[in-house]
């Protein structure tokens, strides 16, 4: 009766719950559990996962595909291989009560199987989500119990329902906390080799840990001293055993050291400390980091974040920036602001472009702010200020002006940040450009006024739009920039940065540098009077702009 009861439980919950993914495996898995212990035979899971899965690829293959998918049938697995034991394991050795050993087992044992899986979504090794599954374990059956009987209530009575809700809140709260306040500890995410390479090197560490814990703790022995081999008559001694054992920790050790510790500390060693103006390597997008002479430790101004939370976050680190007293967000493409969410908690104020025609009556990125409680302004030309040791001011657009597209209402910045100016031309074409020559180029506006004549001459110019084609043929001429930043993507669909860019660059005597090509670049001011700025790019080497 118990087990028809289950059944039944059990199929009145996919009902209700919907038949996703991950709710289907534990279905089929809990309805082969069910019917293999009817009459009183042992239930095994393991079979009966591999069951479940079988099942569900004949229904439908294409599921191998889904993320959530493999996900949720390797940390199945890996709880029913590795939790019992690493519950024994805990118990054993920190005399752990079983309440608070099993969570931490299962967590554990999860977030080992789906480790490389992971890293083929994300960059990184969630560390902290060890804690986080943790913490939020308890919340889950709780909430999603409360959430099953409001549902039932909710029909018979509406009160009792809402009451239910209410109270089903409170976890649901609880476990978005957790995560949030999870992902903002120190050290939350390790840096790991990202792609495919990562999780075949995630995979071998783990591979060597499993390995030396099977040799020492005997599962590999006929004897507490000989391993099990076929084709070896004589099994390893118990030295040879501890050896084995000692070079396989090592070996795990050293390739998990490597990537999460002495990698990281070896690029901020070697980043110059002197630093002004820096491209990160984002991508197809923008990301440029100010920061003056005079400016506290750890902090900058940044211009845009790049559609790439994982490779912002990594230049951030790189250059050791962990407060952003202004962030400048030049225009609504997602090339531009995609990443925001990953830095607004660090984030003072923000400015942003004007609303276009486009976007005028909503735009998601002014709801985003607002949701995150951060301060926000428009910027028009006119706008001035000091952050981060930089004096910035805004050239483009005029105030009061609603521009046609989001690339013409791009904020258009100089900023002098102590011995080195830079020009920001953010995503303008040459019908923005145009412009800004006739009122700011002294070749153009002689009888104008001689600080707006000067305020398009700059050491820096961060070329306009990744070097696409769409660009002035007079504007890197009036600039007569050293250095041209160029922030693009590695084999990007769009042929930035354009031939005839890199040209009119050169013949401005613009030297043009490329972040798909150099990775993050570092500009400084130079060693002496009169030295142009010196370089650092993370794949190539200190050049001077003098050579």
């Amino acid at each position: 009766m118990r087990t028809v009861a289950a059944g039944v439980a059990l199929g009145g919950f996919v009902l209700i719950v919907g038949p996703d993914t991950s709710v289907q495996r534990a279905a089929i898995m809990g309805a082969v559990l069910l019917v293999s212990s009817y009459g009183g035979k042992r239930a095994v899971a393991l079979p009966a996962l591999g069951l479940a899965i079988a099942v569900l690829l004949i229904i439908d293959p294409w599921q191998a595909w889904q993320p959530g998918f493999a996900l949720s049938v390797a940390a199945t697995g890996g709880i029913i291989v590795c939790a019992p034991e690493l519950t024994e394991g805990l118990r054993r050795l920190t005399g752990a009560p079983m309440w608070i050993a099993l969570p931490v087992a299962v967590s554990a044992a999860a977030q080992f199987a789906c480790g490389p899986l992971l890293l083929l979504l994300q960059d990184g090794i969630p560390a902290s989500g060890l804690l986080a599954n943790v913490l939020a374990g308890p919340a889950a059956p709780a909430g999603t119990g409360l959430g099953l009987a409001a549902l039932l209530a909710g029909p018979v009575s509406p009160a009792l329902g809402q009451a239910l809700v209410v109270a089903a809140s409170f976890p649901a709260r609880w476990v978005e906390a957790t995560a949030q306040v999870a992902a903002e500890l120190p050290f939350a995410r390790w840096d790991w080799v990202p792609g495919v390479p990562g999780a075949l090197l995630l995979c071998g560490v783990e591979a060597a840990l499993v390995a030396a814990w099977l040799l020492a703790t005997g599962r590999l022995t006929r004897s507490g001293a000989r391993v099990i081999r076929p084709w070896m008559s004589l099994g390893l001694g118990p030295r040879k055993l501890r050896t084995w054992v000692a070079v396989l920790l090592g070996a795990a050790a050293g390739a998990l050291v490597g990537p999460t510790l002495v990698a990281p500390v070896m690029q901020q060693a070697e980043v110059p400390s002197g630093w002004r103006i820096v491209a990160c390597d984002v991508g197809q997008g923008d990301a440029i980091l100010l920061r003056g002479g005079g400016a506290a430790p750890g902090e900058a101004v940044l211009i845009d974040t790049g559609d790439d939370e994982t490779q912002l976050r990594a230049c951030l680190r790189q250059f050791g920036i962990s407060r952003i007293p202004l962030l400048v967000l030049t225009h609504d493409d997602r090339d531009h602001i995609g990443a925001v969410g990953a830095i607004l908690p660090q984030t003072a104020r923000v400015l942003i472009a004007p609303p276009t025609r486009e976007d005028r009556e909503h735009r998601p990125m002014v709801a985003q702010l607002e949701a995150a409680d951060v301060s926000w302004e428009v910027g028009s030309a006119g706008d001035s200020g000091d952050d981060a040791g930089v004096a910035w001011a805004l050239l483009a657009p005029d105030r009061g002006l609603t521009p046609a597209s989001r690339n013409a209402a791009s904020l258009v910045m100089r900023a002098d940040t102590g011995g080195l100016t830079a020009l920001l031309l953010a995503d303008t074409g040459e019908a923005e450009q145009g412009p800004l020559l006739a009122k700011y180029d002294p070749a153009q506006t002689p009888a104008g006024d001689a600080a707006a004549a000067g305020a398009l001459v700059a050491d820096v110019v961060k070329v306009a739009h990744h070097g696409s084609r769409d660009q002035h043929p007079g504007m890197y001429g009036a600039v007569h920039a050293r250095v041209g930043l160029v922030s693009v993507g590695e084999g990007n669909g769009y042929g930035h940065p354009a031939r005839d860019l890199l040209t009119s660059l050169a013949r401005a005597d613009t030297l043009a540098l490329r972040t798909d090509l150099l990775g993050s670049i570092a500009i400084s001011p130079g060693d002496h009077r009169g030295a142009g700025p010196t370089i650092w790019a993370a794949r190539g080497r200190p050049v001077s702009s003098d050579e």
